[in-house]
């Protein structure tokens, strides 16, 4: 199935990528795109979500599916859905 993950602040100047989509298999989690994503993108996300340490998210950065906060779902064991929307973001940005 397939998921499109926006990045915002931060994560958008460094990855260099707005959005994108990514094939995910039926059931995901969000703890399981986290995975991926570090996989795919290297250390600084795997740094910025802990993924050794079961995908703890660095508390400066949120996460939203189809514009929840995952706090206020079932955290990282909130399973996607084909078509949703998740985004990431940093809470302090500077101008």
């Amino acid at each position: 199935m397939l998921v499109k993950v926006q990045y915002l602040g931060i994560l958008r100047a460094k990855l260099r990528i707005p959005e994108r989509t990514y094939e995910v298999r039926e059931g995901a989690t969000v703890s399981d795109l986290l995975g991926k994503l570090a996989e795919i993108h290297g250390d600084f996300l795997k740094k910025l979500f802990d993924a050794d340490r079961k995908n703890i998210l660095d508390p400066s950065f949120v996460i939203t599916v189809n514009g929840v906060l995952v706090d206020r779902l079932r955290g990282f064991k909130t399973r996607l859905k084909n078509g949703d929307t998740i985004t990431i973001m940093s809470l302090i940005s500077g101008g």
